[in-house]
């Protein structure tokens, strides 16, 4: 009998995908952009996922049989077309920022040159250890995000120790305006987003209706508290206007503090683990995806088979590395993820309307449901025109494939119900 994961192992891979290269990686450019206000750009980022977070709670415990998270939801409650979008979507997002990460995993280490192959090999391994099983990669990521969590609490409990409060260094606020924080926000939110890995994970984890909401709620907690810090850490530690587009920011603002060597290497090293972690829960959420839309015959059935799955998104991911603007395609990666989530709280309206019941509740409706909307619309318009134009060119793209799809499944069902042509 397969087992299941238990509460630990699925907030685990939840945090894999949240405590990742997001905050490692785009935490300088976030001050950057936002000044001391990148305090208040994760903070509205930290109320948009925890709203988006208890409404994924209450759809995985009204849907808990099946493995397409946000796709699956979509499309029990408003049909097969909008629900393959936003599986369509996702997979984009999965895909492209699945290669970056595994990019970025090659960066850090010295090997120049040979950073394409070395993401390639990432993305294999990693794809074979999901093919063995979920609760190995569970299990892995267990272990490492572990690591994760206290390199972030290291690199605080330095700051705090070693740096000393100038007021200056948080002020003024908001040295670019609001426009500056809202443009922090919508890059601080994607550090947040890999909550709705765990939502895919409810037909395998124990008593899934009501662990997985726990599991959800549980990580977006623990992110929001270590952001808030490490961002605050950050300040305290140099001046805001140091900060830019460094790819290493914990490394950088250690290094300016001479921090010891031995400090240093440990942020450095986590920040490598970490993008491991995020690269296996990405493909774990994007095969588990690809497997329920076939199962759904929304793409061709034979694609539900778990080695056909892995294999195909890890043969995405490892084509998408030789995409030559990574940055530019990767905008389509956040207008998809917003997408989706611009749709999970209408998935939860729908559902009570129905009056469709599980076992948790999102409290506040339909407050909470309003201002989910709202906050991912603004976030959605920060993004910027490239990022737009690309993600509504995606979902052209994706409703001409689902459309094609559909007029093949009919002509394959005339031809059995029908078949020597005859005209009845």
């Amino acid at each position: 009998m397969k087992r299941k994961l238990n509460l630990i192992e699925a907030t685990a891979v939840g945090l894999g995908n949240i405590i990742g290269a997001g905050i490692f990686v785009m935490a300088g450019s976030i001050i950057y952009l936002a000044g001391p206000g990148a305090l208040i750009s994760f903070i509205i980022t930290g109320i948009l996922a925890i709203t988006i977070g208890l409404n994924s709670a209450e759809l995985s415990s009204k849907f808990p049989n099946t493995e397409g998270g946000v796709y699956s939801f979509a499309k029990l409650t408003m049909g097969d077309s909008v629900g393959f979008l936003v599986g369509w979507m996702r997979m984009i997002s999965y895909a492209i920022s699945g290669a970056a990460t595994a990019l970025g995993f090659a960066s850090y280490l010295p090997f120049h040159g040979l950073q394409f192959i070395i993401a390639g090999i990432l993305i294999v391994v990693l794809s074979m250890i999901y093919f063995f099983g979920l609760k190995l990669a569970s299990e892995i990521e267990t272990a490492l995000v572990i690591i994760n969590v206290v390199g972030l609490t290291l690199f605080i409990a330095f700051s705090i120790i070693v740096g000393k409060l100038y007021i200056s260094h948080f002020t003024p606020i908001a040295p670019h305006g609001i426009s500056g924080i809202f443009s922090g926000a919508s890059l601080a939110f994607f550090a947040y987003s890999g909550f709705n890995t765990i939502a895919t994970l409810t037909p395998d984890v124990e008593n899934g209706e009501k662990t997985v909401p726990k599991a959800i709620i549980l990580s977006l907690i623990v992110t929001s508290i270590l952001y808030i810090l490490v961002v605050f850490s950050m300040l305290y530690l140099l001046p805001w206007q140091i900060y830019g587009l460094q790819g290493n920011p914990l490394s950088f603002a250690l290094q300016q503090a001479k921090a010891p060597e031995i400090v240093i290497i440990a942020v450095s090293s986590t920040a490598i683990i970490a993008t491991i972690t995020v690269t296996l829960s990405i493909i774990i959420a994007s095969a588990r995806t690809l497997k329920q839309m076939a199962k759904d015959e929304l793409i061709p059935r034979k694609l539900s088979k778990d080695t056909i799955s892995t294999a195909i998104i890890s043969a995405i991911m490892v084509s998408s590395l030789s995409l030559g603007n990574v940055e530019l395609i990767g905008l389509v990666s956040n207008f998809g993820t917003i997408f989706s989530y611009v749709i999970t709280p209408i998935a939860v309206v729908i559902s009570r309307r129905r009056e469709i019941t599980g076992k948790f509740k999102a409290p506040f409706y339909p407050g909470l449901q309003i201002i989910a909307v709202a906050l991912s619309l603004i976030v959605t318009a920060s993004l910027g025109k490239e990022s737009l134009m690309l993600g509504v060119l995606s979902l052209i793209i994706g409703l001409l494939i689902h459309e094609t799809h559909v007029q093949i499944n009919v002509i394959e069902k005339g031809k059995r119900l029908n078949p020597h042509g005859k005209i009845y």
